[in-house]
């Protein structure tokens, strides 16, 4: 045991007990510890002296707070944190299994499979983060843990709470919040209005990473490495890895645009590429041996449970013919639909979303071909706390419209995704980017539109969205 290690054991052993080093990175130092309360094993990880200096010991603990309040299967909590003996110190879960760092180490190249079960569960975690006002800003393999089958992002706010807290005294001591062979363009520039999308960045380099066994830029220093993400294209990740899906390829060299305005605009976007590719049996890419099913109505006299089983009995028996039987292939099977919520990633508009939502709903309503939630239903789940498909079984629901908006000054994106909430499967999604200095007439333009691409999903005439009006 060090001298660093036997002083941290003395100050901390009321607590924990210091019980070996499992690893240690650019901003600290970790331990497997022993959580002398809760009788437990812990990751405890403790930042650099001149780190812990630089910030001092109020600000951080404060600041690192926001993360004890998360709660997601793909992001890993914190139990504790707090300052002793000149240490500044945070306490998370002791994953067991191994970090994506050393599963890369191990194979260089991971299955397909495997590459877009990884990017979905870690870009579902930065979805969750983001639209919690939470940029993590040091994405990378080291900080992907595996546990069992699945993805667990650790350090979620930890590069926040360290620029938050420490402010221009991290530069004085030399110090960079992220890793350069991770970090976004607008990183490597050191530009102030770092948001989303730079995690966005670095989620297509790790999904490079995965695929081709190599990163996409290489240099002999740290300079040449943010110079490289700055000036250099990356080779089309299907020229160093053939047989890649086109549209997983798609999906990695979109988060890999220089200019934050060509990637995927949030997370939930990324996601939805991602499902698609996943609901496929090739990996995105459709067997032309297939012929889709026609989509069946459920029998109104037959509860839904008895439904659920069946399909699932047939599942087994018969493959898809089953889940036909539940969820229609072109929304023949889709008899009651809910509008979630829309969510206000850049946190300026919750007027607008909100009455984009009810003019959203009316629209859709409109349509006269389905049923639609109420609003006053949806609106008990607009924290975002409860997975889509308890919703969706909560309030008897065979389809979801789930919607996005990000503003950058007068323009506003907006992402939405019509999809099955049972199988994830996208039934039609679409972006759109407007100006809203004329806000009344670009959320009616907007709300008419998404109404449209509804309507073609349940296959009613695009006239009906348009004549119905969807006007706020």
């Amino acid at each position: 045991m060090t001298d660093q290690q036997k002083r941290l054991d003395a100050a901390l052993g009321e607590h924990y007990s210091i019980t070996r080093e499992v690893g240690a990175g650019g901003m600290a130092t970790v331990y497997l510890a022993h959580d002398v309360k809760h009788d437990r094993q812990v990751a405890l990880k403790v930042l650099r002296p001149e780190l812990a200096a630089a910030l001092g010991a109020e600000r951080f603990p404060r600041e690192i707070r926001i993360i004890a309040k998360f709660q997601h299967p793909h992001i890993l909590g914190l139990y504790d944190s707090g300052e002793t003996q000149g240490f500044l110190y945070y306490v998370m879960p002791f994953v067991e299994g191994e970090s994506l760092a050393e599963r890369l180490g191990r194979e260089k190249q991971l299955p397909i499979g495997d590459v877009v079960r990884i990017l979905r569960e870690v870009a579902d975690a930065l979805a969750y983060a983001h639209a919690r006002g939470v940029v993590h800003r040091d994405i990378k393999p080291g900080n992907v843990l595996l546990s069992g089958r699945h993805a667990v992002v650790t350090d979620f706010g930890v590069a926040k709470a360290v620029e938050a807290a420490g402010g221009d005294k991290i530069t004085t001591i030399g110090m960079a919040v992220g890793t350069p062979h991770y970090m976004s363009p607008e990183q490597a520039m050191a530009q102030g209005d770092i948001d989303a999308r730079t995690d966005i960045y670095a989620l297509g380099i790790l999904g490079y990473e995965m695929l081709a066994g190599r990163l996409p830029f290489a240099a002999d220093t740290a300079q040449g490495i943010l110079s490289a993400h700055v000036m250099e294209q990356p080779k089309d990740i299907r020229e160093v890895r053939p047989g890649t899906p086109e549209p997983l390829a798609h999906a990695i060299m979109k988060c890999l645009a220089k200019n934050p305005a060509d990637r995927w605009q949030t997370a939930d976007e990324l996601v939805a590429q991602l499902e698609t590719i996943a609901s496929t049996p090739s990996g995105g890419i459709t067997p032309t041996h297939t012929r889709p099913v026609q989509g069946v109505r459920l029998a109104k006299g037959l509860p839904r449970r008895a439904w659920t089983a069946l399909a699932a009995v047939l599942l087994v028996a018969g493959g898809v013919a089953g889940a036909a039987l539940l969820r229609g292939g072109g929304g023949g099977g889709i008899e009651r639909v809910g509008v979630l919520a829309i969510r206000d990633i850049s946190g300026q508009d919750s007027l607008f979303v909100r009455a984009m939502h009810d003019a959203l709903t009316t629209a859709i309503a409109q349509l006269g071909t389905v049923g639609v939630a109420p609003v006053s239903d949806m609106m008990r789940f607009a924290d975002g706390a409860t997975p889509d498909r308890q919703v969706a079984s909560r309030l008897d629901l065979d389809a979801l419209v789930v919607t996005s908006v990000f503003r950058a000054g007068s323009v506003m994106r907006i992402t939405v995704q019509f999809s099955d909430p049972v199988t994830t499967r996208s039934l039609w999604s679409d972006t759109y980017e407007r100006d809203v200095s004329d806000v009344l007439a670009a959320q009616g333009d907007i709300v008419r539109r998404i109404a449209s691409g509804v309507a073609g999903a349940l296959g009613a005439p695009a006239s009906v969205a348009t004549n119905n009006g969807a006007n706020p």
